[in-house]
C-alpha cells in the first residue's frame, strides 16, 4: 500500500489539510505544536476508527480529536472527519470518515462506491492485510505511541494488539508472554474459532447450516450464530414496526378518502333528490320524443327508398334474364361441341376391326411353335459332297423352311433338317437324331396357318402391328368414355334435345357475359344479384303491407310531425332542471341507485374508522411491549454481528497462515525478523546494542548492551529510539517484502550524530523499497535528504 494523500475539515487542532505524497521519501516539516502528531493519528484512525462513536468506548476518542471549547466558551466544531487515498495492486482506494452526530463514512474502490460500514470494513481488512495494532503501533507510530509499543516489546508480561498480530504474522502460532508450544497454540486458535463459529455455522456462505425441518438452532450456537439471530430479532421487530406504521398510515388514508367519498354520495343524493319529480316527468316527454322521432325516421327512410327499390328491381330482373339466358346458350354451344366430339370417336372406333387380347396371344403362340419346330429341325453340321452320273440332278430342300440349297461344285453345307431328292430316282430326307419329322412339319404348317389368319383377317404384316391396333382402340375407346362423362356434366338434368330447343327459342338478342357482369356491377357493386332480387322483393312486400301505398306512408310523415312538434312545445316549457341530472334516463332509478351508493360509503366510512382505531392500536401496544429504540437496537446488533463476521475472517486467516507456515518456517519462525532486526541494530549503533529473540516461536526480545542485558527501565532516550526504529524497519521489511508505507515521527531527536547519520541511511535505503512519510521538526533534516518536502 502507497498512500497518495491525507486531508481534513478539522481534526483535533488541525483545520483545512490537504497534503499530498509521493513514492519514496517524503518530509513532512513544521515546529511543534503544529500538528504532525496529530497529523499521524488522524492517518491511522481514519483506517481504524469506527464511523458511528460510542459514547463510553470511545470517549478519550472524543476529548483528544474532536474541537475543543474556545476561550471565550463558544463552540469551535461539532464533528471530527478525515480522508486518505491510498494504492495497491488493485487500484486506488479513497476512504472518508466524518465523526459527529450523524456517522458518515465511503470508500471508493476500483470496482465503485461503498456506503455499507460492514462492507467497508471487510474490504480494508481485504487490502491491508494487518489490522489497527500494526498500523497503529508500528507502521504509522507517534511519538507516544512508539515508546509505548517498545515498552510493550521488551516486557514479556505486556500484550497488545500490534505485538500479538505481528507475532500471529511471522510464527506458527499466537506468541504468549510465557511462550507455549505450537500444536497447543494451534489448538487454541481452533477453540477460538469454534467458539466464534459454533457448530451451526457454514463459514463459507456466511450464513447458519440448513436445519432439517423448520426453527432455529437452539445448541452449541457459538458468538456468530448468536449475534446472527439477534440480528434477525431485531430486524423483526423494525420490520413489524415499520409494517404496522404503514398499517396506520394506509389506515388513516383510507379512512380520509373513504369520508371524503361518503361526504361527496351525501351532497350528490340530496340534490338529486330535489329534481327526481320534474325529471322524471320530462324523461317520459323525451322519450316519446325519441319514439316519434324514431317513426317518422323510418316513415321518411321507406319514403325514400321505396320508388328507388321498385326501378332497382325491375332492372335487377333483366339484367338476371339476361345472364340466364347468356349461360343457357354458352352451355348449349358447349354441349354441342362435345356431342360433335363424341361423334367423331365412335366413327373412329368403328372405322377398323380390331383384333380381341385372344387373337394377339394365339399369334404369338403359333410363333412360339414355329421358333420351337423350327429350332428342333436345326442342329445340324454337315458337308454333302455330290457327284452325280447319267446326267442326274439332286435337289436339296429345307424341311424347316422350304428353301432349296444350292449345289456348288457338288458340295453343299447342311444345318438343318433337308429333304435330297433326285428326280424320278429318289426321295431321302436328312434331319437330326429322335426327331419326328412328319410331326414337326404339321406343327410348322399349323403354327403358319394360324399366324397368316390372324394377320390376314386385320391386314397386319407383323405381330407388333396387332399389339398397336389394340392399344390405339383401347386409347379411343377412353376418350369415348371420358367425353361421355363430361357430355353428361354439361347437361345436367336436361336432355340435348330439350337444351337445343330452350336455346333455340331465346326471344331477344343476347348481351356478352362481360357486358351483363360490367351492368350488374355498376347497379350493385359486390352484391349478390339473386339475393338482391329476393330481398328487394321481400322489402316491398313488407312495405306493402305496413303502409298500403307510397301515398298513405306521405300521410303518416305528417301526422307524426305534427305530434312531435306538439311533445317539443312541452319540453320547451320544463328546462328548469340543471343540466348535470338532463342525461340521466330513470329519475326514480337513478335515485335509489344514489340511494343505495350513499348506504354503501357510510358503512365503508365506518369500517375504516374502525380499522384506523385498531390499527393505530396495534402499533401503540407492540411499542408498549419492546426495551429500547428499535433503530438503534438493530444497529447495535448489526454490529456486533459485523465483529462477530470479522473477527471469525480475522481468526480464519490466522487459521490458515498458521497452516501455511507452520510447514515452511524452520524451528526458529522468528529468525527472519530477529536477524534483520539485529542488522539494523548493528549500522545504527555501530556494534553496541545487541538483541536476541531467545523463544523462537514467540515475540520477545532482549536486549544488550556490552553483552549485559537491559531492561526497558535501564535504557537511555537514544537507546530506545535505536530499538524501535530497528524493529519497526525489521517489522516493515518482513510484513510487506514487496513494499510498504511507514510513518517516523521525529525519531531521531535523541540520538548522537552518528547513530542520526547511521539511521539516515538506514531510512533513505527503506525509501528506496517503501514508501517513507518522515515527520520532523528540525531544520537540518529536510536540507540533508533527498526526498519531497512538505511544510506544516
Amino acid at each position: 500500500m502507497k498512500i497518495q494523500r491525507i486531508s481534513c475539515t478539522q481534526f483535533a487542532g488541525i483545520r483545512d489539510k490537504d497534503i499530498a505524497l509521493s513514492d519514496g521519501l517524503n518530509v513532512i516539516y513544521g515546529k511543534n505544536e503544529s500538528g504532525k502528531s496529530t497529523l499521524v493519528n488522524l492517518l491511522s484512525r481514519t483506517l481504524f476508527q469506527n464511523a458511528r462513536i460510542d459514547g463510553r468506548k470511545d470517549k478519550e476518542f472524543r476529548e483528544l480529536y474532536f474541537p475543543g471549547m474556545r476561550k471565550d466558551g463558544s463552540v469551535a466544531g461539532d464533528f471530527a472527519d478525515g480522508k486518505i487515498s491510498f494504492t495497491t495492486e488493485k487500484g486506488v482506494y479513497t476512504l472518508a470518515k466524518e465523526w459527529g452526530q450523524e456517522a458518515r463514512c465511503t470508500l471508493s474502490t476500483p470496482e465503485g462506491v461503498i456506503r455499507d460500514p460492514q462492507k467497508i470494513d471487510a474490504a480494508l481488512q481485504e487490502v491491508l492485510l494487518y489490522g489497527a495494532g500494526v498500523y497503529g503501533e508500528m507502521l504509522f507510530s507517534s511519538q507516544r505511541n512508539t515508546a509505548l509499543a517498545l515498552e510493550t516489546l521488551l516486557d514479556r508480561t505486556k500484550k497488545t494488539e500490534a505485538k500479538q498480530e505481528i507475532a500471529d504474522a511471522v510464527t506458527r502460532a499466537f506468541a504468549e508472554s510465557d511462550g507455549i508450544s505450537l500444536d497447543v497454540i494451534e489448538e487454541a486458535i481452533q477453540r477460538k474459532i469454534e467458539e466464534i463459529a459454533g457448530k451451526h455455522w457454514d463459514i463459507e456462505q456466511g450464513a447458519p447450516l440448513r436445519k432439517a425441518g423448520a426453527g432455529r438452532w437452539t445448541k452449541e450456537l457459538g458468538k456468530i450464530l448468536t449475534a446472527y439471530y439477534q440480528r434477525e430479532d431485531a430486524q423483526s421487530v423494525l420490520a413489524e414496526i415499520r409494517h404496522l406504521e404503514g398499517a396506520v398510515d394506509l389506515a388513516v388514508a383510507e379512512y380520509v378518502r373513504q369520508n371524503e367519498e361518503a361526504s361527496a354520495a351525501e351532497k350528490a343524493y340530496e340534490d338529486f333528490q330535489r329534481f327526481a319529480g320534474l325529471l322524471q316527468a320530462q324523461q317520459e316527454r323525451k322519450k316519446a320524443i325519441a319514439r316519434i322521432n324514431g317513426e317518422l325516421a323510418k316513415y321518411k327512410e321507406a319514403a325514400e327508398r321505396w320508388p328507388r327499390m321498385v326501378t332497382g328491381l325491375e332492372q335487377s330482373k333483366r339484367l338476371k334474364r339476361q345472364r340466364d339466358n347468356r349461360a343457357l346458350w354458352d352451355q348449349y354451344v358447349a354441349v354441342k361441341a362435345i356431342a360433335e366430339e363424341k361423334q367423331q370417336l365412335e366413327k373412329d372406333l368403328g372405322a377398323k376391326p380390331c383384333p380381341t387380347a385372344e387373337e394377339v396371344q394365339a399369334v404369338k403362340s403359333a410363333q412360339r411353335k414355329l421358333a420351337y419346330g423350327e429350332n428342333q429341325l436345326c442342329g445340324m453340321n454337315m458337308q454333302a459332297a455330290v457327284q452325280m452320273f447319267a446326267g442326274q440332278q439332286m435337289v436339296i430342300t429345307s424341311l424347316c423352311t422350304g428353301e432349296k440349297l444350292e449345289l456348288t461344285e457338288g458340295s453343299a453345307t447342311i444345318r438343318e433338317a433337308v429333304r435330297l431328292e433326285i428326280p424320278d430316282v429318289m426321295v431321302m430326307e436328312l434331319a437330326p437324331v429322335n426327331v419326328d419329322i412328319k410331326s414337326v412339319e404339321m406343327q410348322i404348317a399349323e403354327a403358319k396357318a394360324t399366324i397368316n389368319d390372324v394377320l390376314t383377317k386385320y391386314q397386319a404384316a407383323t405381330v407388333e402391328e396387332l399389339e398397336d391396333s389394340v392399344k390405339n382402340a383401347a386409347s379411343v375407346s377412353a376418350k369415348l368414355d371420358v367425353t361421355i362423362t363430361r357430355l353428361n356434366g354439361a347437361l345436367g338434368t336436361i336432355s340435348f334435345a330439350e337444351l337445343e330447343t330452350a336455346a333455340k327459342n331465346i326471344g331477344e338478342p343476347i348481351m356478352e357475359k362481360a357486358a351483363i357482369e360490367q351492368e350488374i356491377y355498376r347497379l350493385l357493386g359486390d352484391k349478390d344479384l339473386d339475393n338482391t332480387i329476393v330481398a328487394t322483393e321481400t322489402r316491398l312486400g313488407e312495405y306493402g303491407n305496413q303502409y298500403d301505398s307510397q301515398e298513405a306512408l306521405q300521410e303518416k310523415i305528417r301526422e307524426a310531425q305534427e305530434e312531435l312538434a306538439k311533445v317539443q312545445e312541452d319540453v320547451t316549457a320544463g328546462e328548469m332542471i340543471p343540466a348535470a341530472f338532463r342525461e340521466v334516463v330513470n329519475a326514480q332509478q337513478h335515485l335509489t341507485l344514489l340511494k343505495e351508493d350513499l348506504t354503501a360509503k357510510r358503512q365503508r366510512r365506518e369500517a375504516a374508522l374502525t380499522a384506523r382505531t385498531e390499527a393505530i392500536s396495534r402499533l401503540e401496544h407492540y411499542q408498549e411491549n419492546i426495551s429500547g429504540d428499535a433503530v438503534a437496537n438493530l444497529e447495535n446488533a448489526e454490529r456486533n454481528f459485523q465483529e462477530q463476521q470479522n473477527l471469525l475472517g480475522c481468526w480464519l486467516h490466522i487459521a490458515e497462515v498458521f497452516a501455511r507456515q507452520k510447514e515452511t518456517l524452520a524451528n526458529n519462525p522468528m529468525e527472519d525478523i530477529a536477524d534483520s532486526f539485529a542488522g539494523y541494530l548493528e549500522v545504527i549503533s555501530g556494534g553496541q546494542i545487541a538483541s536476541e529473540f531467545p523463544d523462537g516461536d514467540k515475540l520477545a526480545m532482549e536486549i544488550y548492551s556490552d553483552n549485559r542485558v537491559l531492561d526497558y527501565g535501564k535504557l537511555s532516550e537514544g537507546t530506545k529510539e535505536t530499538v524501535s526504529l530497528a524493529f519497526r524497519l525489521a517489522v516493515l521489511d518482513h510484513l510487506f517484502p514487496q513494499g510498504g508505507v511507514i510513518v517516523f515521527d521525529d525519531p531521531f531527536a535523541n540520538m548522537d550524530k552518528e547513530r542520526q547519520a547511521a539511521a539516515w541511511h538506514l531510512v533513505e535505503a527503506c525509501a528506496q523499497r517503501h514508501q517513507v512519510i518522515f515527520f520532523t521538526c528540525k531544520e537540518e533534516y529536510p536540507q540533508n535528504l533527498a526526498a519531497k518536502i512538505i511544510q506544516m
